[in-house]
């Protein structure tokens, strides 16, 4: 199962005093698809994110997944997870009762996958969040991410805690489930040179702005140069910060 995305014309400011964060979005995620969101600290990536996932309500604009605005629309939110820092997690509680949580609100949770996940991140549900390493954290958000199975799935960062390893254990694991259980995912991440292999699509954010957008290889060969096509990496870096040499 998996679900389209679209913005039309979006702002967000965070109050009345702060610069927009957010201006004239406008981009579509076409259904089960793999889109990279990447930007530079403070472009704006974690504001589309929570925008999409209906944590938010956009001063302008229009957010639709598969045509139906996902803002006060609770059955539709239990369709999006926006995996991040910030989730619906009791802290100072034991993991199982988390996990009872999702259980009950997303109408797609998987709990035997949920179990394998916590087997293979080594990850005890006795466990509190509170109590738990930065990456045992980050293990966490992603487990919940994955077995939450919804028809759109953003991870917001999530991974940045985790060491190589267990990054490259998420990564792997995100294709194989995509691969039997395709959705709709996001992957928004600073490290683009290790999930670059994954993605179909990408969407480039700076300074509250889309700056390129497109499939993946597309946006590679617009940016080619004396016969050398650049990473996605090089990409971000000749868009926001131009040559450097």
């Amino acid at each position: 199962m998996s679900a389209s995305i679209e913005l039309s014309h979006v702002n967000f400011s965070y109050g009345m005093r702060h610069d927009s964060a957010l201006n004239d979005v406008s981009f579509s995620v076409a259904p089960g698809s793999i889109t990279g969101l990447f930007g530079r600290n403070g472009s704006g990536k974690s504001t589309l994110a929570m925008l999409i996932a209906g944590q938010a309500h956009a001063s302008a604009g229009e957010i639709l997944i598969d045509g139906t605005p996902v803002f006060e629309n609770p059955e539709l939110m239990a369709n999006v997870c926006n995996a991040a820092d910030a989730m619906a997690i009791f802290g100072d509680e034991k993991i199982k009762n988390t996990l009872k949580l999702w259980r009950d609100v997303r109408p797609n949770w998987d709990e035997e996958f949920a179990g394998r996940l916590f087997d293979t991140f080594q990850l005890s549900t006795k466990k509190k969040p509170d109590n738990l390493s930065r990456g045992q954290r980050s293990a966490l958000h992603a487990i919940l991410g994955l077995a939450s199975r919804c028809p759109v799935t953003i991870f917001d960062e999530v991974h940045l805690g985790m060491d190589a390893v267990a990054r490259e254990v998420f990564y792997r694991t995100v294709l194989a489930d995509y691969t039997q259980n395709p959705r709709t995912i996001i992957m928004s991440s600073h490290l683009i040179d290790e999930i670059e292999d994954l993605l179909d699509h990408v969407l480039f954010v700076h300074e509250g702005r889309i700056i390129e957008h497109g499939e993946a290889d597309e946006v590679r060969e617009r940016h080619a140069g004396a016969g050398k096509l650049p990473s996605l990496t090089d990409v971000l870096v000749e868009m926001t910060i131009g040559d450097q040499s």
